[in-house]
């Protein structure tokens, strides 16, 4: 099972939401325990107001019959509280009409406040037991009230339902914020990253900007193009040694075949036979090499047309001597692309060569001009399956064509650098056929 892998900001992104969730749970937590803190103290506070009062009017009006103190208990009652004033020994003075014994049993602390759970239909109490000055015996008043009866109850809730929700909106367009900050922020690396991905063979001259990076991505970009200029420079030395050794081989080549050419003898014919191979090898690695400084401009425009029959003319003696004949296929227009001539003038050689040394005598070799390119086709054994495939590697060894097969690679090269690609196929009747197509977007008939 294989996982996609995050982008930077993808993961960034994550990262913020995780952030944001965190804060607003946070801050919910906050505001309950907080709040509820808060709540206690006030319930406190309040029932301890109440106390007082409670101990006022039975100072002055020990049966609370008086008007302030049966407007107190009538108060009281509103609330759904209750209350009783009792004895040190647990004997009800004065008390709601629901009562009649203490509400909790008394005790020998001062101020205390005691939680009432509730069950069936008697809802939970919150209350206090105070113990009254001046009196003796001690007396002490208990009042009690729902929790949810207490003012402070109101307050809280319309706190989280008009204020506190709007923490949520608030979190989410900060985070919207910040994600379009950090898709403009990270804009010069995918920029970067999309120069990487035109870095080729034919553009090892090229860059990643590092105007407008940040300071921290600078570094990367820098040390990556550090990189490129060590592969640039291993790349050319190599190249350079790959012309200098074809060049050098070259002449003697030259002098080996020009002496056998004086001998009558039929083994020298043989030998001179193959070194017509290894100097078409060593011709194709002065192209290849070539290939590393293949530039044109977009302006720059050839005729297809043109080229098949100057490539077609240019290889016909040789074709005709070794017993083939060349057939030419023009269009019946031009058929202009933009391109460099002198490389598609050697790939287009290359695969008229290649053609040559595999279709038998007495055989035709076809160029054919069409619309999107150029086409060779013969009448030989056909491409081994391996390079017919997408993933094949043009110009791997092949054993059974006794080659390299670096025509074709030379040919691939070329074409990828115009933009376009080299298609093989073998023919149903028998032979193969190489197709040098180029994009329509680059032609102008």
């Amino acid at each position: 099972m294989t996982f996609r892998r995050l982008t930077l900001f993808r993961r960034l992104v994550v990262a913020m939401s995780i952030v944001a969730l965190v804060a607003v749970c946070a801050s919910v937590l906050f505001l309950y325990v907080r709040f509820q803190a808060a709540n206690d103290a006030f319930r406190e506070e309040t029932l301890s107001t109440f106390a007082q009062d409670m101990q006022r009017q039975f100072a002055s009006d020990p049966q609370l019959t008086g008007g302030p103190a049966t407007a107190l208990k009538t108060r009281i009652k509103e609330l759904g509280g209750q209350f009783a004033v009792v004895t040190d020994t647990g004997r009800v003075l004065a008390s709601s009409e629901t009562l009649d014994q203490p509400l909790v049993p008394v005790s020998n602390q001062k101020v205390r406040y005691f939680l009432l759970p509730g069950h069936d239909k008697v809802r939970a109490l919150f209350g206090i037991s105070m113990q009254l000055d001046g009196t003796n015996p001690v007396h002490f008043v208990q009042i009690a009230f729902p929790r949810e009866h207490v003012i402070f109850d109101t307050v809280l809730e319309e706190f989280v339902t008009d204020i506190a929700w709007i923490w949520i909106p608030f979190v989410c367009l900060l985070l919207l914020v910040n994600i379009l900050v950090l898709k403009f922020a990270l804009k010069p690396l995918s920029h970067a990253a999309e120069e990487a991905r035109q870095i080729g063979p034919s553009s090892i001259a090229a860059r990643l900007t590092e105007t407008r990076m940040p300071e921290d991505v600078l570094a990367l970009v820098s040390a990556v193009n550090e990189a490129l200029d060590r592969l640039q420079a291993g790349f050319l030395s190599l190249e350079q040694f790959s012309s200098h050794l074809a060049h050098e081989l070259r002449t003697p080549l030259a002098i080996i075949k020009a002496r056998l050419a004086l001998s009558q003898d039929a083994i020298a014919r043989k030998v001179e036979e193959d070194f017509e191979g290894v100097e078409r090898l060593v011709s194709q690695l002065v192209d290849r090499v070539r290939i590393g400084g293949l530039h044109f401009e977009a302006s720059d425009r050839v005729d297809l047309g043109d080229i098949g029959q100057r490539a077609a003319a240019f290889l016909a003696p040789v074709i005709l001597s070794k017993g083939r004949d060349i057939e030419l296929q023009p269009p019946l227009e031009p058929v202009v692309v933009s391109g460099a001539f002198d490389f598609i003038f050697r790939a287009l050689r290359n695969l008229i060569e290649n053609a040559l040394n595999h279709t038998p005598p007495g055989t035709t070799i076809t160029v054919t001009i069409f619309r999107c390119g150029i086409t060779v086709s013969d009448s030989g054994p056909g491409y081994p399956p391996r390079w017919l495939e997408p993933v094949a590697v043009v110009g791997k060894p092949d054993s059974g064509a006794g080659g390299l097969g670096l025509g074709l690679s030379i040919v691939k090269e070329t074409m990828i650098a115009h933009g376009g690609d080299l298609k093989l196929t073998n023919l149903p009747e028998g032979g193969a056929s190489a197709t040098m197509e180029f994009p329509i977007h680059q032609k102008a008939i």
